[in-house]
């Protein structure tokens, strides 16, 4: 086994873990990914893969809130 798949498989099971951790419903039933502010979701969205499941939920939950993602990411990015 090499580095490279190592790192892969790593970061394979991070984004997994992610991604059902913002899916899964918190203590008033509300998705994780609706609660967190938007600079936690943009701190999350630069540690995701391109394309993956996490960038595709904030995607949505900015979406859903009637933003366009590049600006809400932009603008909160640290």
């Amino acid at each position: 086994m090499n580095a490279t798949n190592t790192k892969t498989n790593k970061t394979d099971i991070y984004n997994t873990a992610m991604a059902s951790m913002l899916a899964s419903k918190g203590r008033y039933g509300m998705k994780k990914v609706e609660t967190f502010g938007w600079k936690k979701l943009a701190a999350i969205y630069a540690a995701a893969r391109p394309g993956s499941t996490v960038r595709k939920m904030i995607n949505a939950e900015a979406r859903r809130c009637g933003y366009t993602p590049t600006t809400i990411l932009a603008l909160n990015a640290n």
